[in-house]
């Protein structure tokens, strides 16, 4: 999930991507809404994008799903986090804290936070920061940019474009050493941050029965977590109906 996006970010202080200032935010405004966002959201994005350490683009790729479904499970990463480990696509669970932000640690050294600093009609740009711990911690901080649309059908075509700032400035210039590995990393981690919510919007599209059988499955706490988003897919006319689940 996005938790390996985050490994990745951080990983950037080790083994190296070119080490990029921006000039200006231009870059960062061609894909995303500034003008749109909370001052404090604005000033959290820009902190990576100003002087971001990466900056990726990614092509588009297409997967059969519902909008309404995938936009439910990228704003409920809490939901969607619970979810995905019951179905075995993660072995961890993210939970929200205080101030909003999702926490999650992977047991395997890496911790952090995301946090979605704007939704808006096809668009969500998400925010990732945290440390990955080994032989010395390394804290890093990531912007991870989603477009998004419906095309005939239930299927979606989306972008990303990724940004990421390493905050040792030492360690992310000499990223130069390893660019093009590090490139590579990125490019195949930073899926992570969708991984879940495409893959579990698919099912939900292909078999919507399957995924409420493993909610009953689950505690009573989950079911209630859970319920908005059966009633979702519940409504998917295209599948036939769905089985509620039952109140325990």
């Amino acid at each position: 999930m996005w938790l390996e996006a985050l490994r990745t970010v951080l990983i950037l202080g080790l083994f190296g991507a070119p080490f990029a200032r921006a000039e200006n935010d231009t870059t960062a405004s061609e894909v995303i809404p500034f003008d749109s966002m909370t001052v404090s959201n604005r000033d959290l994005v820009r902190g990576v994008t100003d002087h971001y350490t990466l900056r990726r683009e990614y092509p588009a790729e297409n997967f059969q799903a519902r909008v309404a479904v995938f936009e439910y499970l990228i704003d409920h990463m809490e939901s969607c986090s619970a979810l995905a480990q019951q179905v075995g696509l993660i072995t961890y669970r993210a939970t929200r804290r205080a101030d909003g932000r999702l926490y999650a640690d992977d047991h395997a050294g890496a911790t952090g936070f995301i946090y979605t600093a704007y939704a808006g009609p096809g668009k969500r740009v998400i925010y990732v920061e945290g440390t990955e711990h080994g032989w010395f911690d390394v804290g890093g901080r990531g912007v991870a940019v989603v477009d998004y649309h419906a095309t005939q059908g239930d299927v979606i075509e989306y972008t990303r474009t990724a940004f990421v700032k390493v905050d040792n400035v030492v360690l992310a210039a000499l990223t130069q050493l390893f660019s093009v590995f590090l490139r590579r990393t990125v490019d195949s981690h930073f899926t992570h941050v969708l991984h879940n919510p495409v893959l579990l919007s698919e099912r939900a599209e292909r078999d919507p029965q399957q995924l409420v059988n493993q909610i009953r499955r689950m505690p009573e706490v989950d079911h209630q977590l859970l319920a908005p988003f059966v009633a979702l897919i519940s409504s998917n006319r295209t599948t036939g109906a769905v089985d509620a689940v039952p109140p325990r």
